[in-house]
């Protein structure tokens, strides 16, 4: 046997390079659940009540925060869900924050009626008297200017998250001391509460930012085969790479994430021209105020966009957004020398250094399969044992992902259109289309840093569609044993 053509083994070197990659999900998974899975506390409102107590205080007040704007499909579900948190009821209230824009909208026959503002006043009669939290709804102006504090210019405004909920921090109740944030379809784990306050009691304070995974699986049986995959990659992303990635970076990823409401008023909250306020505010929150988050093993189940247009155009927001706090960050020279270059470094490596060794990480297969076609006696010189050790490697891509598929099962909305057996069997199938999603995965982000050379990135916020659901009733899928 001779020896194995150049072309052969660097393309067999690229392979395995990759291949090594994709096993860092393992040691992951290691230090995910040794800091914090195997080792998150079994709490109690009496656990809570009594660490309270010991402190001489009483458990945090907290204000969650759901920007709603166009969300008459999902809200009513997520206020159900959040009225059943875990958590004294009077230690909490849910704040909806709608915008007027959209009852304008109905008015004119652009959007159907309900109105998000009309399920929302429907919510607060249902639950009145019930002795549950206090759930508020307030619509900003169509011309609020989208700053804390900020003033009604007498124009419209473009509308983004980042501006509801500076707009929505100004109604929190005076008794708050931290505040939690969540999309429109967020179904956080009932005990989420439970642990952001005592993780803020035992640290004293300290600890002023948490951010939880987000499993956005919810919707999985309405997902086409592309999305499906990206929804359980980014599942396990959230779960196993998300603390490893707080480690180096202070990201917040905008839904399932708390934060103290003084820090909040500190750094003037979000950022309104932002892309990804949630990026921009975890980097200034350290810049200004060193305040580093810490991640929250409570999980939140979301949506993924049903459509792979709607997919291509959220992760190419997150990627210009990303793109947009880099170069915010490197020309603002307002902070400590020292720490804003290390931020901008640290954005770079994880942005564009590591997007684009993943787009390249997908010209691999075809990179072998041109000089397979025109070199086939090549392949009498590769060793039996390293082909079987190729065709090996695309088994464990294909094994990994329907393991996915089943820890990700508990999670999914199995109501919505009474699925049977075929509706499974097809979910799983469709689950071979792995190596076309997994050169689709890293396009919008390589796209994004494309039209930024061009100066053509996109110039205003875009809302992410959502799914009907089916009613809203509670699951034990967040007590499994993780």
């Amino acid at each position: 046997m001779g020896s194995i053509p150049p072309a052969y083994m660097a393309s067999i070197i690229l392979y395995f390079s990759f291949l090594a990659l994709f096993l860092r999900y393992f040691l992951w998974k290691y230090y995910a659940d040794c800091r914090y899975w195997r080792c998150k506390p079994k709490l109690t409102i009496a656990d809570l009540e009594q660490t309270s107590s010991e402190r001489r205080t009483s458990p945090p007040f907290i204000s969650i925060l759901i920007p709603a704007r166009n969300e008459a499909e999902v809200i009513a579900n997520t206020i159900d869900h959040m009225a059943t948190l875990n958590y004294p009821a009077n230690r909490y209230e849910i704040i909806v924050v709608t915008d007027a824009k959209e009852l304008a909208a109905i008015s004119r026959g652009e959007l159907p009626p309900p109105s998000t503002q009309e399920i929302v006043v429907a919510k607060q009669r249902e639950y009145k008297g019930r002795g549950g939290p206090a759930i508020r709804q307030v619509a900003v102006p169509y011309d609020f200017d989208g700053r804390l504090h900020g003033d009604q210019t007498g124009h419209e405004v473009p509308s983004t998250k980042a501006r509801a909920l500076n707009y929505g921090l100004q109604f929190v109740d005076e008794r708050t001391v931290l505040c939690g944030f969540y999309d429109a379809e967020s179904h956080p784990d009932p005990d989420v509460l439970l642990h952001v306050a005592y993780s803020w009691l035992v640290s004293g304070g300290r600890v002023r930012l948490w951010q939880g995974p987000v499993f956005q699986v919810r919707n999985f049986y309405q997902l086409g085969p592309i999305t499906k995959v990206a929804a359980l990659y980014q599942a396990i992303a959230h779960e196993w790479y998300l603390p490893n990635l707080m480690r180096r970076l202070p990201f917040i990823g905008g839904t399932n994430f708390f934060a103290e409401h003084r820090l909040l008023k500190d750094i003037g909250g979000f950022d309104p021209q932002a892309f990804t306020e949630d990026l921009e505010i975890g980097v200034r929150a350290f810049l200004e105020s060193s305040a580093w988050p810490e991640y929250l093993p409570c999980c939140s189940t979301e949506q993924t966009p049903a459509t792979i247009s709607a997919f291509f155009r959220q992760r190419l927001r997150w990627a210009s957004g990303h793109l947009q706090v880099v170069e915010k960050f490197r020309r603002t020279l307002q902070y400590p020398e020292k720490r804003r270059r290390l931020m901008v470094v640290r954005l770079f490596i994880k942005g564009q250094g590591e997007w684009t060794l993943y787009q390249s990480a997908v010209f691999v297969p075809f990179l072998l399969a041109p000089i397979a076609a025109n070199q086939p006696a090549g392949l009498n010189s590769v060793p039996l044992w390293l082909i079987i050790m190729l065709r090996a490697s695309t088994i464990v891509y294909l094994g990994f992902t329907f393991y996915l598929f089943f820890r990700y099962n508990p999670y999914m909305d199995r109501q919505q259109g009474c699925l049977g057996m075929g509706d499974k069997v097809l979910a799983l199938a469709q689950l071979f289309f792995l190596p076309v999603a997994s050169f689709f995965f890293p396009l919008p982000y390589s796209t994004a840093m494309v039209l930024r050379l061009l100066h053509r990135e996109p110039q205003a916020w875009i809302k992410t569609p959502r799914t009907r659901e089916s009613t809203f009733a509670p699951q034990p899928m967040y007590s499994r044993r993780r």
